[in-house]
């Protein structure tokens, strides 16, 4: 999005970016504000941070992301500013997703009480029809914005030597991502098909869930062809991911997940990668509707190796969801049909 709005407006990018205040390329500004180590206590102080930052910038619009950031909306609306509101995941549900959360109830509460206020002040845009179920009767004002994928960004990792026995996969890493099931898939294809798959996973690595990882009675046997780059940019992450020929989005089912469409599909199509997704109705809809991948159920490993088997032996079937997914990232689901509507907001705000 600042992206796009650098095209046409100044724009400053204030985030969490470990003290470095700076200048894209682009001419994006960027002021950052320190992370803090305790999760609440980012929640609880990192909105005053973000507003005292904010009025420095005296800006024409402010767009903001995060629900905790919402005390942030109110207040520059009561300072008079044009306040756009962001949300591109089910807030209320993924509260209760969230494991780290201890009382999802009272941040519920909390949640609910500032939403309200949120929803009637300030601008809102959903990144997901499923949300306007949420928001259609509460928001003053509103509009839908598929996060869909820049294809112009993806389409130069489209000329990798794309092998199905790589696997890919880049975001953040959890168990609730189907890291184990794809452990144990792995395992599965050797000893079932001795078919030696290679996963390449480009994110945070957690210690939490490299311990799970170690504990598996098959992980020795598989170590070697688990690939873990860390966390990287995302021009280096596909280049990474260049030469693999599947793109995984094993995610468990969870609220949130169940009705919000996972980004990396559309950036899985852009690069001409074949997607396994998990079996929801809406990612069924993108990837087994159009015939760019498969759907597997998310807790099945047994499944998951099927799909990944019939990727490898079916060059037909790989060639075909390969190129469907590359034409249908560019004609349907990329940024660049997208950002018009962010455009048209912003006009309208400003003029107004």
């Amino acid at each position: 999005m600042c992206q796009s709005l650098a095209e046409k407006y100044d724009v400053t990018l204030i985030a969490c970016n470990g003290g470095v205040n700076e200048k894209t390329p682009t001419g994006i500004k960027i002021l950052s504000y320190p992370r803090f180590r305790s999760r609440v206590l980012g929640v609880l102080i990192s909105w005053l941070l973000v507003f005292f930052r904010a009025l420095k910038v005296n800006a024409r619009v402010y767009h903001l992301h995060d629900p905790e950031l919402i005390p942030t909306a109110i207040l520059l609306r009561l300072f008079g500013k044009k306040v756009i509101f962001d949300i591109h995941e089910n807030i209320a549900e993924d509260i209760f997703d969230k494991k780290w959360i201890k009382f999802p109830r009272l941040y519920y509460s909390f949640f609910a009480f500032f939403e309200v206020f949120a929803t009637k002040f300030t601008y809102i845009v959903l990144a997901e029809k499923s949300y306007e179920k949420r928001y259609k009767e509460r928001a003053k004002k509103y509009s839908i914005i598929y996060n869909y994928c820049d294809y112009s960004f993806f389409e130069k990792y489209q000329n990798g030597q794309k092998d199905p026995l790589h696997l890919f996969y880049s975001g953040i890493l959890f168990e609730n991502r189907g890291m184990l099931q794809i452990c144990e898939a792995i395992s599965t294809l050797e000893k079932k098909h001795g078919i030696k798959a290679h996963f390449h996973c480009v994110g945070p690595l957690y210690r939490e869930l490299r311990v799970k990882m170690e504990i598996l009675p098959f992980y020795d046997s598989i170590k070697e062809r688990l690939h873990f780059y860390g966390r990287k940019k995302l021009r280096d992450s596909f280049k990474i991911g260049e030469n693999c020929g599947i793109g995984l989005s094993i995610i468990h089912p969870m609220s949130n997940s169940i009705e919000s469409y996972p980004t990396k599909i559309f950036e899985y199509m852009a690069t001409g990668m074949p997607t396994i997704a998990s079996d929801f109705k809406l990612y069924k809809s993108i990837v087994e509707e159009v015939n760019c991948g498969l759907n597997v159920p998310p807790l099945d490993s047994s499944a998951l190796a099927a799909a990944i088997k019939k990727l490898i032996e079916d060059k037909g079937l790989w060639q075909a969801c390969s190129s469907n997914g590359m034409e249908l990232a560019k004609a349907k689901y990329s940024w660049e049909l997208e950002k018009q509507k962010l455009f048209d907001i912003y006009a309208n705000l400003l003029n107004a």
